[in-house]
């Protein structure tokens, strides 16, 4: 997702582009998939506000193996919900008026809620149940024992693409990460923003969670 919004730099006078790309080449040098960090780049091109956040799956959830039990896929599903509405996440300098038009999700965890869903609705209008739930039992043991397998050795992502449209760009003065009262287990977030203004960068923590986009 972070080349989309690089993409869009590219729409931005040269030398902010190419800063961009060098500080991209910077934060991938700190290597990926740190429990309790993420990264967040921005990008304001005219009205529209475009975030990408790249986090793993353990700072949000709280675990990175397959969702196998009751309380493990309502987890998931209620942080899918959180991030779909984005409201805890994120935080625009009210007279701006930026509100949210669409939001793009991307997990393995989230993939596989959708397969248990998707399996539950055609079980609903099988009406061999017996067979069914037998061979979904079996499923179920099969994918439990897999996925324990897998609990300490396999990582897992959650991705987010946001895109905003604000009444008046020119009052955006500021972002703030809510997202730190909610989900404990982020320590920090690595910010990257692109504006008119030229690129801002930042560590963005719970005691500090505000970025300056003058």
């Amino acid at each position: 997702m972070r080349r989309t919004l690089l993409a869009l730099a590219l729409a931005l006078p040269c030398s902010q582009a190419l800063h961009a790309h060098e500080h991209e080449h910077e934060h991938d040098s700190l290597g990926a998939h740190e429990h309790g960090v993420a990264s967040l780049n921005l990008v304001v091109d005219g009205n529209q506000v475009s975030l990408e956040l790249d986090s793993p799956a353990a700072n949000l959830v709280g675990f990175e193996y397959q969702p196998s039990t009751d309380e493990d896929r309502a987890t998931v599903a209620r942080v899918k919900a959180a991030m779909e509405q984005a409201d805890g996440l994120f935080s625009f300098t009210p007279a701006a008026g930026c509100q949210l038009q669409q939001v793009d999700l991307d997990s393995p965890l989230f993939a596989a809620q959708d397969h248990d869903e998707h399996e539950h609705a055609e079980h609903d209008h099988d009406h061999d149940h017996d067979h069914d739930h037998d061979e979904h039992d079996h499923h179920d043991d099969h994918e439990h024992a897999h996925d324990h397998s897998h609990e300490h050795g396999e990582h897992a992502d959650i991705e987010g693409r946001f895109d905003y449209v604000c009444d008046a760009p020119e009052q955006l003065e500021a972002l703030t990460l809510p997202l730190f009262n909610d989900y404990p287990a982020m320590q920090r977030i690595q910010v990257q923003a692109i504006t008119a203004s030229g690129q801002h960068g930042a560590v963005l923590t719970a005691e500090q969670p505000t970025l300056s986009l003058d």
